[in-house]
């Protein structure tokens, strides 16, 4: 009967198939076959998926070029082939940042951020240069780039902070937001230095964690969501258990703890749980940790010591999404994504674990309902072994963002750099040589992770002997080399850390041995 069919029926039917759906059917029969491998459609949206991107509603360029375009942009990750190295200047003590494919810094304590949007041809993003004036001694900061948003932290006596609110664009107060600045007082401690923050911004919700500057285990922070446009607290919660976090969905947080000594946990927390129980509280008084409402719970191994550090990181925001009017062909996908939980104590090694990871264990709920089960525990033996990976190295706390997507780099020496890709399906590509959709030859540098890697008690926090098997893939990047093709050599007496953006590589070239030393951000571009 399907035989009776017209070509083109068929291929519109399988256009409404998901891409795992698709590679079942190519295996199928052969008309099938034939009808998927003959669809420049199909096959694009089979690249797309398999390189964990998404396509572009705002770009006006028909399939046959986003597939050849999608195929040179792959090429240039799995070769390492960059079509050249730029350098931005950093002078002085600076605070930085890199999100959206926008380069940021700005002095401590002075009023200004200066930006730059890194190019990529192959995408039709120009390189832009602007500087905003703020008027506000900044502390520390974060941006979201779709919303034109500006979050600065002014601090007034190690114990006001004020957040304010401001364009991306023009550095005037943000016109969506309520009121331009909110006040909060952290509760400061005797022992405090200047509180630190990791600050996320999640559509409409700005969560801040203030902690103290000099770490401690058993200092206490507040942790708190804002609704930014609006002005409303959603969630305050005051506790040393709670460590760092970062966002996995638009609701959901995931956040370090350390409910007992020296038995760590992933703890999926709802900010709309939290502010329903936050309104019931007198006069809004902030939630201790026994009284925070937590939908699931993820068991990491013991550790040895009561004064691990514990640290998470991911990259891009669950909601994140590339500006309209760069018109890009295609960009990252919000399906997976990343996360990289670092434990220091004497000894330092890094998790690396899939969002798809704690969504599929995490009760399914939506931002507005109430989980069916808000105590649910997963042991580390049912979830760490097959869903982690578990490696001995010591990313910086300063140069954070080695972590994109489900890529991660971390430096080997001065001028080197491993790349890892937990994507699953590159991962499959990286075995076999490979053709890109305009039917090139992939050339790939990547290799295969072992099957498990094995960390010994003695040579990490842990308590006993871990094992994990997250299947990924690595490469090696000599970024002095890339950068000597370019005619931007990397001088051999500086420490090097390598970051990732989406389309981009850049490297924080740091002089800790002079006072007015050669710093500079340098990235590769394509």
């Amino acid at each position: 009967m399907l035989s009776s069919l017209p070509d083109e029926l068929i291929e519109t039917v399988f256009n409404e198939f998901d891409v795992p759906s698709l590679l079942r059917c190519l295996q199928v029969c052969k008309l099938f076959h034939a009808i998927i491998s003959q669809s420049m459609h199909l096959l694009y949206k089979i690249e797309l998926f398999g390189s964990h991107m998404v396509n572009g509603r705002h770009s006006g360029l028909d399939i046959a070029n986003r597939s050849r375009l999608l195929g040179s942009y792959n090429r240039v990750w799995r070769e390492m082939q960059w079509a050249g190295c730029k350098e931005v200047p950093m002078q002085g003590d600076v605070i930085w940042d890199v999100v959206g494919g926008i380069l940021t810094h700005a002095l401590f304590g002075d009023h200004s951020i200066s930006f730059v949007q890194l190019p990529c041809s192959i995408k039709g993003i120009p390189e832009k240069q602007w500087t905003v004036h703020l008027g506000v001694n900044i502390r520390d900061f974060c941006f979201d780039v779709v919303q034109d948003l500006l979050v600065c932290i002014e601090v007034i006596d190690e114990e006001i902070c004020k957040i304010h609110f401001f364009t991306l664009s023009t550095g005037t107060p943000h016109t969506l937001a309520c009121t331009p600045t909110i006040t909060h007082q952290v509760q400061r401690m005797p022992t405090w230095t200047d509180p630190r923050f990791i600050i996320q911004v999640c559509g409409p919700r700005v969560v801040i964690l203030f902690q103290d500057g000099a770490y401690c285990a058993s200092s206490v922070g507040d942790f708190v969501a804002w609704n930014w446009r609006t002005g409303e607290r959603e969630m305050f919660i005051r506790c040393v258990e709670l460590r760092s976090f970062s966002m996995l969905t638009g609701d959901l947080i995931l956040a370090v703890t350390v409910p007992t000594p020296r038995e760590p946990s992933l703890d999926v927390l709802s900010i709309s749980e939290c502010r329903r129980d936050l309104a019931a509280t007198p006069n809004c008084s902030p939630l201790q940790f026994a009284d925070i409402p937590c939908i699931c719970r993820f068991q990491l191994p013991r550790v040895r010591r009561d004064d691990v550090d514990i640290f998470i990181r991911s990259e891009p925001s669950p909601l994140a999404l590339p500006s309209p009017s760069l018109r890009v062909p295609f960009s990252a996908s919000q399906g997976d994504c990343l996360y990289v939980v670092t434990l220091r104590t004497d000894t330092t090694v890094v998790l690396m674990a899939l969002r798809s990871t704690f969504l599929a264990h995490t009760t399914s709920c939506s931002d507005e309902n109430v989980p069916a089960n808000p105590s649910q525990v997963v042991p580390w033996q049912d979830w760490g072994l097959a869903s982690t990976r578990i490696l001995r190295l010591d990313p910086s706390d300063c140069w954070v963002r080695y972590t994109h997507d489900t890529k991660f780099i971390f430096p080997t020496s001065k001028n080197t750099a491993y790349l890892y890709d937990f994507n699953p399906y590159a991962v499959r590509r990286h075995r076999l040589p490979s053709k890109s959709p305009d039917g090139a030859q992939d050339s790939s540098m990547w290799t295969p992770l072992e099957f498990e890697s094995l960390v010994r008690a003695e040579l990490s926090p842990f308590l006993e002997v871990v094992i994990t098997r997250l299947p990924g893939s690595v490469t090696h990047v000599d970024l002095q080399k890339l950068a000597r093709i370019h005619s931007i050599p990397l001088p051999l007496e500086t420490s090097l850390w390598p970051m990732l953006a989406e389309d981009h590589i850049v490297v924080a070239v740091v002089n800790y041995w002079e006072d007015e030393g050669d710093d500079a951000f340098r990235y590769l571009y394509m």
